[in-house]
């Protein structure tokens, strides 16, 4: 049997740099009082910087879908008027978050190779009162990427409010959560972020507090309920939040903030373009068939149908054992049916594209069962 780790080219969590491993495994440090509190509001400042707001930002202990709870939750309380665009496997999660909440959930069903369409958006908003719509910036089960801005704009020209699902887009394609106009955007630390997981940040606009302290009927939550963050931020100054933060965790982040910034992020934006451009084209080369059209791709995850009589859960599992290279299948009614391979953070670079690459060759070379 093969020993070697496996390297992560699927779309989450990513390899993480020995540094912020380091920073990972610094000892365990006090999580309020006066030798952190410095540290931390630097943290938020910086994290308020990557998404691009003057707002509040609560780094949310919790996977990327409590992030999604907590501001979709909060921003539609238990009575609230929510709209679901959904082209996607997570589009059917905020649907599904949504749902839980309250029971005033409206569905833009949009087909899942193809990004929503502002104009349809704007239509169909014209016919529903909706007042928090909801999407995917970037789906990982299809690779489209949605335009965020433009959605967001049809929204306000309606009456309605934005929230974003960013969690594979922030920090390797633009989120500019205030001049867009957002209400509130989530993501996760273990994407684009190069991070481990375990942390979920939570930007809110102040057009997103408005909506929610307008609420006749508020979020009954506490853990992910924003207000129970505000509160804490507000009235206790020497441990502004209302859990035990994971102060390694918050470290990590922070290490990886500094090589994200130390970048920049035009640079970085351009990085994840090249290396989704580079990865497509030597799949088109192979014979696989990418599931997004190019225009719409998102530059941080590649959603690709193997080439004909090729078995796609055969050839995951050839990369796995032979090549010690993990990619994922597909989800829903693309299950068996696709590869998805991720370019985020430190995987958005010419070698591990280039493994990937050479490791896929070789398995087609070698032979692959086919698909039945």
């Amino acid at each position: 049997m093969n020993n070697r780790p496996l390297e992560l080219m699927i779309p989450g969590p990513v390899p993480v740099s020995p540094e912020v491993l380091d920073a990972m495994g610094q000892p365990v440090r006090q999580h309020y009082g006066p030798e952190w509190l410095p540290f931390y509001r630097q943290f938020i400042a910086r994290l308020q910087q990557l998404f691009g707001t003057t707002g509040s930002v609560y780094p949310i202990p919790a996977s990327g879908s409590g992030g999604l709870e907590a501001m979709l939750g909060t921003l539609i309380g238990t009575d609230g008027t929510a709209g679901i665009i959904v082209n996607g496997f997570f589009g059917n999660r905020l649907l599904n978050i949504a749902r839980a909440h309250t029971p005033h959930v409206e569905v833009l069903q949009a087909p899942y190779e193809r990004p929503a369409d502002p104009a349809d958006v704007r239509a169909w908003l014209r016919q529903r009162r909706v007042s928090v719509l909801a999407v995917v910036h970037s789906d990982t089960s299809t690779g489209v990427l949605n335009p965020v801005e433009e959605i967001a704009a049809a929204a306000r020209a309606e009456g309605a409010a934005l929230v974003v699902d960013a969690v594979s887009s922030l920090g390797g394609t633009p989120v500019l959560t205030d001049a867009w106009g957002l209400a509130a955007v989530s993501t996760a630390s273990q994407k684009c972020l190069e991070s481990p997981p375990g942390l979920a940040p939570v930007a809110v606009t102040k057009l997103g507090w408005e909506i929610i302290d307008s609420q006749r009927a508020p979020s009954r939550g506490w853990y992910l309920n924003l207000r129970s963050w505000r509160q804490y931020e507000q009235e206790w100054a020497n441990h502004p939040y209302p859990v035990t933060l994971p102060s390694n965790n918050i470290v990590a982040l922070d290490r990886a903030l500094d090589r994200i910034f130390a970048e920049g992020l035009e640079a970085r934006f351009e990085r994840h373009r090249r290396a989704a451009a580079q990865l497509r084209e030597g799949l088109e080369r192979l014979g696989f068939k990418p599931f997004a059209d190019r225009r719409w791709a998102s530059p941080t995850i590649t959603v690709a149908y193997p080439p004909p009589g090729i078995d796609a859960g055969a050839l995951i599992e050839t990369l796995r054992v032979q090549h010690r290279i993990a990619v994922a299948g597909g989800l829903e009614h693309l299950a068996g049916r696709v590869i998805r391979i991720g370019h985020l953070g430190n995987q958005a670079t010419p070698e591990p594209i280039r493994r990937v690459l050479g490791a896929l060759e070789a398995s087609l070379r070698q032979g692959v069962p086919s698909s039945p």
